[in-house]
């Protein structure tokens, strides 16, 4: 530096040495102050780093925290399970679904949960997980911890580590028991609009068909009785229109009910008694009944349905054949079913040797596996036997 010299020697000029050494002080201090810069730009960029790994730190804390919430307070059951299948975590949605306690499931099997079957579609996912990574949702029924059943939509889903291991699996479990409710009550409506059509296309068909050709063929007899000259003869086609009159009128209230709008199901009893009281204009008196086991509880559907038919026919039959003053119906239900409908009529025509009420009502019961059979009684009258198994052990049968 041109500023600064050295010491004078004796002759005025500058000592070489001592500027060299303050020069080279200079230098080491520019070094030091170099370093020191250098030293506090490290400082500062680690300060930065460290202040972004903090913020970085921060935010997947708060984002665990976040996800462990969702976990704790979400109603589906969150459960995750080791390779092995066996539970590592349970959410409280889980064990609000199943009724378990957390440390009563944790390192157990997740099959604990569920039949055999649904382990298999479950294994079967997990399977297919491991080679595919994907797999969708599916429905099971799983179960709680008092043994009930649950219906359920499962999602399985893989866990891996930062290098990409497989090293569980994640399992959404969500309750569809209402949403099955409302599907199948979808699907009964739906059912019940297209019954309601059907139904009102036969009633068409009956009242501008069949009521028309029967009516026409009662006026046809009619005009033939008015050219006849044997007595007996006009008396046997007279009831024959009398039983055309009738079979007009059942056709009419056939025609009324299928216009009604389908109703909920009555109990089995109910409806057998709803029969009777509709049969008792047609009757002139009302029958009596008498129930006797669980007919509500052991009869399916399909053998109710048929058996209301039954009754339904055989008081008919009573009402337009017998001339019957009282009838009797009986149901009676435990390893089979019998229905036994009596009356104080005339009792059966031995010269009739058909009659298709009789044909039908045997049908139905061979349709089920049953038997049928009509006669007289020993005080007058006549008595129907209707007889359907209802278990394996049916075949002990009670005596009409």
């Amino acid at each position: 530096m041109e500023g600064v010299r050295g010491p004078r020697t004796a002759d005025g000029t500058h000592d070489a040495d001592a500027t060299s050494g303050t020069a080279e002080r200079l230098a080491a201090l520019e070094r030091r102050a170099r370093l020191v810069d250098e030293v506090s730009q490290e400082l500062d960029d680690t300060n930065r780093g460290l202040i972004a790994l903090h913020t970085e730190l921060e935010a997947a804390r708060r984002a665990e925290a976040r996800l462990a919430a969702i976990v704790a307070s979400s109603d589906d059951a969150m459960i995750s399970v080791g390779p092995s299948l066996l539970v590592q975590t349970w959410n409280p949605g889980a064990q609000r679904l199943f009724g378990h306690a957390e440390q009563d499931v944790v390192a157990q099997p997740i099959g604990t949960l569920m039949s055999e079957a649904a382990f298999e579609a479950f294994r079967a996912v997990v399977e297919h997980i491991r080679s595919q990574e994907h797999a969708d949702p599916y429905q099971s029924r799983w179960y709680r911890a008092d043994g009930t059943g649950v219906d359920v939509a499962v999602t399985v889903s893989p866990m891996r580590d930062r290098e990409g291991t497989l090293i569980g699996f994640t399992t959404v479990v969500r309750d569809i028991t209402h949403q099955l409710a409302a599907q199948a009550e979808l699907a009964a409506a739906r059912a019940d609009r297209e019954v309601m059509a059907d139904r009102e296309r036969i009633a068409r068909d009956l009242h501008d068909m069949v009521i028309q050709r029967v009516f026409g063929a009662g006026l046809a007899l009619q005009s033939i009785t008015a050219r006849l000259t044997r007595p007996d003869t006009a008396d046997r086609i007279h009831k024959v229109i009398d039983e055309l009159d009738a079979t007009i009128r059942e056709l009419r209230g056939t025609i009324f009910n299928l216009n009604q709008p389908v109703q909920k199901a009555a109990s089995l009893r109910a409806q057998v008694l709803d029969e009777t009281a509709a049969a008792q204009d047609r009757l002139g008196f009302a029958p009596a009944v008498e129930f006797d086991g669980p007919v509500d509880a052991a009869l399916p559907d399909e053998t109710a349905a048929h058996l209301l038919a039954v009754v339904r026919e055989a008081l008919s039959n009573i009402a337009r054949h017998a001339h019957a003053s009282a009838a009797w119906v009986t149901v009676r239900a435990g390893d089979e079913l019998l229905l036994d409908i009596c009356d104080n009529g005339r009792g059966i025509d031995p010269a009739v040797t058909r009659s298709s009420g009789l044909t039908n009502l045997l049908r139905r019961a061979e349709r089920l596996g049953g038997t049928f059979e009509v006669t007289g009684r020993p005080d007058g009258g006549t008595r129907l036997c209707w007889r359907i198994p209802l278990s394996a052990e049916g075949s002990s049968r009670t005596p009409c």
